[in-house]
């Protein structure tokens, strides 16, 4: 007798009786083969949304567990090409590990040679991690990964072209022939010419992407920075569809800087083009001894390109970098789930602005302060590599604690003043109703669709005195700056509202914008830590405590951020 499970899931909102009146009717046509269904009506909870599998987390040294991760609508469900990776370092093999983890109904080797012929049913799977619910059509671990490589994952999202975040990728395009369309390679453009350059060039690997003269396994997808203002409409303009239910919007960030020989560009558009930081942008001069480090060597080890030199000028001009020196790119995607407008921001490898010869982190957190304040941006993935013990001119283009609780308050600093704004203008538009009686009132929707333009001068002003690059005493006399209540922006964006006759302008704010701790909700996903691969604590618990001590310390100071820290493992799947 051969016996047969199948779970059949229901979507939400549906009791499931057509599916027991589907299983009652095969019961019997079945009986005399002596094949015995049971079928199981389970009605998942509605899930949070977008949901983020990771199947690579660290920063090396390890090659087993480097960036990787799969994102889905599930709104989408495990419909053909619904899966974006973000980053490639870990891929395959990883997936195939989180199968044999979680589905042992799943053999690890192949198929016994006696039992090839027979019928292998789909299994929907009830069992937890990262792919439940998925239909697979094999009997082994890693014959499903490939099906779910080939059949679900539609486009690779990389950040930047570095090996650790890309391998995984280049190595599996071995699986990508006699599939019905090319994999797509979505990317800001340095990204791309990066990758066909010095990747797909016939020497490196074979010319398998579908430009010049390549075999077609994959395709170029070249995203505008910024989004493209062409695409979408509302809440959604600029974000460009990258698979089945999902669209991303790029920025470029920097990754430490690099010399180039006899170059000023270095990394095209990394430091010469203004576009990459806001406009108005203003930044209070760093002091130099903070960013001035002696060494007796040029080149250090570590991340490819990280260099650091004694005999180069310090400056704290953003646009002007070190002479012989340029920033090394890198990306922040925002990522949105189009059925719910739902949003995640994932970035490559980041360094932060103190330390930086490009700053653009600035950039990245204005577009996500207004996010957070409209409550569908809850997610960030964002680099530590290493613990507060490293210093500035050994983080390779990197972040330590210190660095990544100055830049969050640079972001609680924008989204406070941004939720102030936002609450103003709504005391001012009920005003205003009832001033006229009621009548020309402005909808939520034409309020939602006004385009905001305001200057980054003002909040950089209070934002840089945080952004300190010395290691921290995490004692209680140590002394950190305090967020104020609330940004300037309340009286220029009452003032930018005008005020009709007999109208009060005199904001009256809500008493949640003063007492809740502006990063209420948001989940700081850290990821990319290094490990030593020595005995003791885990680099990641290191990072971890020395988080919730800075945040600590910040409390005592009256200064609430208000997220929640985790560090990504390999394996687990988060939603939002």
């Amino acid at each position: 007798m051969v016996l047969y499970y199948a779970t059949f899931v229901t979507p939400p909102g549906h009791d499931g009786s057509a599916l027991w009146k589907l299983a009652a009717g095969l019961a019997p046509a079945v009986h005399s083969l002596s094949i015995y269904l049971f079928a199981r009506l389970s009605t998942p909870p509605q899930p949070r949304l977008p949901a983020v599998a990771v199947a690579g987390s660290g920063g090396g040294p390890s090659e087993d567990n480097v960036s990787g991760f799969l994102v889905r609508s599930a709104a989408s469900g495990w419909i053909r090409g619904s899966m974006l990776a973000v980053d490639a370092g870990s891929h395959m093999a990883a997936i195939t590990r989180i199968l044999e983890r979680h589905l042992p109904t799943i053999s690890r080797g192949s198929v016994a040679a006696k039992s090839t012929s027979r019928l292998i049913p789909s299994i929907v799977t009830r069992h937890p991690g990262p792919f439940a619910g998925v239909p697979l059509p094999h009997a082994s671990a890693r014959a499903n990964a490939l099906h779910m490589v080939r059949s679900h994952v539609a486009t690779y999202l990389i950040s930047h072209p570095h090996l650790d975040h890309l391998s995984g990728f280049v190595i599996n395009t071995a699986a990508f022939h006699a599939t019905s369309r090319p994999k797509t390679l979505a990317a800001l453009p340095f990204t791309v010419e990066a990758i066909k350059k010095h990747i797909f060039n016939d020497v490196i690997w074979p010319n398998l992407t579908d430009e010049d003269g390549g075999v077609g396994f994959v395709t170029f997808q070249r995203l505008k920075e910024g989004g493209d203002v062409m695409v979408g409409e509302g809440q959604g303009r600029g974000y460009i569809e990258v698979c089945e239910g999902l669209g991303a919007k790029g920025f470029k960030t920097s990754h430490g800087k690099c010399m180039r020989p006899g170059t000023a560009e270095s990394h095209r558009g990394s430091v010469g083009n203004l576009s990459d930081v806001p406009e108005n942008y203003s930044r209070t001069p760093r002091h130099s001894e903070a960013r001035h480090h002696s060494l007796g060597h040029a080149h250090l080890p570590g991340t490819p390109g990280s260099f650091q030199s004694p005999s180069v000028a310090q400056t704290s001009h953003p646009f002007q970098s070190d002479h012989g020196f340029a920033a090394v790119d890198s990306t922040a995607y925002f990522i949105r789930d189009t059925a719910t407008s739902r949003e995640v921001l994932m970035f490559g490898d980041v360094e932060p602005d103190s330390v930086s010869v490009a700053p653009r982190l600035a950039r990245v957190w204005s577009e996500a302060a207004h996010k957070i304040a409209a409550g569908i941006l809850t997610g960030i993935f964002i680099e530590c590599s290493y613990p507060d013990s490293q210093g500035d001119a050994i983080l390779f283009g990197h972040m330590a604690p210190r660095h990544l609780i100055a830049e969050l308050q640079v972001l609680a600093d924008m989204v406070r003043e941004e939720k102030a704004i936002r609450a103003s203008e709504k005391a001012m538009r009920k005003r205003k109703r009832a001033a006229n009686g009621g009548l020309g009132a402005i909808t939520q929707d034409d309020f939602i669709d006004q385009k905001r333009s305001r200057s980054l001068a003002g909040r950089t002003a209070v934002s840089q005195f945080r952004r300190s690059s010395h290691t921290p005493k995490l004692n209680k006399s140590r002394t950190l700056p305090v967020a104020a209540p609330f940004g300037d922006g309340i009286a220029g964006a009452a003032g930018a509202m005008g005020a009709g006759p007999g109208l009060d302008t005199t904001p009256v704010l809500p008493s949640t914008v003063y007492l809740e701790p502006p990063l209420k909700g948001v989940r700081v996903m850290v990821m990319h830590v290094k490990d030593t691969m020595k005995d003791g604590p885990l680099v990641g618990e290191t990072i971890l405590y020395q988080l919730h001590e800075h945040t600590a310390v910040l409390a005592q100071r009256g200064v609430q951020l208000g997220c929640d820290y985790t560090i990504a493992e390999s394996g687990k799947d988060y939603w939002f």
